[in-house]
């Protein structure tokens, strides 16, 4: 009956976790609600940890976090490009403890050492590995016009979305981070986009992939722009706590600039 049991266990995992990663067919729904909890129970505790130390999660937290974010991006494309090995602590989720472990422990050491400075010297530190992938990354570059085609698909929306915002005084965007998660966000639907529609990638996640292939790929960046002004909207009006809201805007931000700077590294790489 046991072994039963462990023999069920291991059919599940290997179905559901293991062999997606083997063949590299995507992510599945049990895989996302994985992921996504324990995203949120280590978001909980890093959360409680900063509190204590009195870190206010504002636009100077920010600076480090877009860095790390950068650096995770930068670091999964050059696995795709095989400069990298490819291991478990190299692509998604792996990675995402690896670097992101490495960004909480810069942040609450930084904060103990250099106090209200802590957010340059976490910065710095991941800095400097970010600049070293970036020298590889400009040796292998295949596709320059694609930082064109993404960069005015994210200016021109973004334009738009701070017009909107103003003239119809919906007051959505109504702090820095706000325009940080709307950007990041806008970097990983672009990116898709691009990548899908003009070069031929496909969408490893079930939820785009699904929305792509019934409404088309372009329908993919004002769908996503809709749910995250949504979720601002909600955040803003519902959430008191300025820490708690930051945080998780910030999380949301860095969900979607990390994946869509790995996608657009990916697609400038020809990889």
């Amino acid at each position: 009956m046991i072994q039963e049991i462990k023999d069920v266990i291991y059919e599940f995992i290997y179905k559901y976790y293991i062999e997606p990663a083997k063949l590299g067919t995507g992510y599945n729904i049990i895989q996302e609600i994985t992921y996504g909890t324990i995203l949120a129970v280590f978001l909980y505790l890093f959360y409680k940890a900063l509190r204590k130390l009195n870190i206010k999660i504002d636009e100077k937290f920010a600076i480090p976090g877009i860095v790390f974010s950068v650096l995770i991006a930068l670091i999964r494309a050059l696995v795709d490009l095989g400069y990298i090995e490819r291991s478990f602590l190299t692509i998604t989720p792996g990675i995402i403890f690896l670097i992101g472990g490495f960004f909480i422990l810069t942040i609450l050491t930084s904060a103990i050492i250099f106090k209200e400075n802590y957010y340059k010297v976490s910065a710095i530190i991941g800095a400097i590995p970010l600049l070293y992938f970036l020298s590889i990354f400009f040796k292998h570059i295949h596709h320059p016009e694609a930082l064109l085609y993404v960069g005015i698909l994210v200016g021109g929306v973004y334009f738009v979305i701070r017009f909107l915002d103003e003239k119809l005084n919906l007051n959505i965007l109504s702090s820095k981070i706000d325009h940080y998660v709307i950007i990041g966000q806008l970097i990983d639907a672009s990116s898709t986009t691009v990548g899908i529609g003009i070069y031929g990638y496909w969408e490893q996640h079930p939820i785009p992939r699904f929305l792509m292939e019934h409404f088309g790929v372009y329908a993919f960046i004002p769908f996503k722009i809709l749910v995250i002004l949504l979720a601002l909207y909600i955040l803003n009006r519902e959430v008191e706590d300025e820490n708690i809201r930051n945080i998780i805007k910030l999380c949301i931000m860095a969900l979607g600039l990390a994946p869509g700077l790995r996608d657009l590294f990916r697609t400038v790489m020809g990889v």
